[in-house]
This record gives C-alpha cells, structure tokens and sequence, in this order.
C-alpha cells in the first residue's frame, strides 16, 4: 500500500511535465517593460501549445538575460531581457539551478529554463512547487 501511494504522489508531482506551459513571450529591447515585467508586459502571457511549429513541440520557458557588450551599428551597448517559449532540453548545461552562461561576439548571456507555467516572469527560475512537494510527501512515506 506504501508504494502506491508513493508512486501515485510521484506520477502527480511530475504529470505537469507533458501539459502544454504558458509563459511570456517579450524582449526589452522592443518592450522595455519586459526587464521588470510591469503590467504592459503581463500581457504577453502566450500558449507555448498554441505557437505554430511543425518540428518543435514547446515544453518550457525561457528567461535571457544578454549583456551587449559594444555598440554595434544601430544597436546600443545595453542588458536586454528575452522571454520565451522553449523546446530543446538544456538541463546537461546547468551550472546555476536551472541557468547557465553562454558568450559569442559582443554578448554574454545568461539562459535560464522552467517548466512551470508563467515561470519567466521571476528574477530567477522557481522549483516546481508541485514537484517539491511531492518529493518531500515521498521521502516521508519512505
């Protein structure tokens, strides 16, 4: 009986991971409320299941946070935030939690993925709160 309990809290705490994930969809260099996600960029909540794709299938959001290092042509040295609708799993290039860093000519940038619905709105990526909890209710039932 202890193991189905425990299997069902661990089905519960990881079933969100095949629901379609809603998140924000903004860049601050064309939405400058984007950076601090004032009430303008709330809006831009988006179905990630609703983009059309036909190769991908969007699981997870995305918060860029990219330093432009020089002024290149028309576009200013500035930190710009992108929000985002992602696919491809990048958990084997976590160096921070859920982020990691990545730099190319004239721009440093730091990813960060979740998996929880209107999860790129934070400072920083949140755990799953379900997956929490259904990790705590099983190692007590172990």
């Amino acid at each position: 009986m202890k193991t189905i309990v425990c299997a069902t809290f661990f089905f519960f705490g990881l079933i969100s991971v095949g629901l379609a994930v809603k998140c924000y969809e903004c860049n601050s260099h064309e939405m400058p409320e984007c950076k601090d996600m004032s009430s303008k960029a709330l809006q831009s909540l988006v179905d990630c299941d609703s983009k059309t794709n036909d190769t991908h299938v969007y699981t997870l959001c995305r918060k860029l946070h990219m330093f432009m290092d020089e002024q290149v042509g028309e576009n200013l040295k500035e930190n710009r935030i992108h929000r985002a609708c992602g696919y491809v799993e990048d958990e084997d290039m976590y160096k921070r939690g859920n982020c990691y860093y990545k730099s190319g000519y004239n721009t440093r940038t730091w990813v960060c993925s979740c998996k929880d619905d209107e999860c790129n709105a934070a400072s920083t990526t949140l755990v799953s709160l379900a997956g929490l909890v259904s990790l705590l209710v099983v190692a007590r039932l172990m």
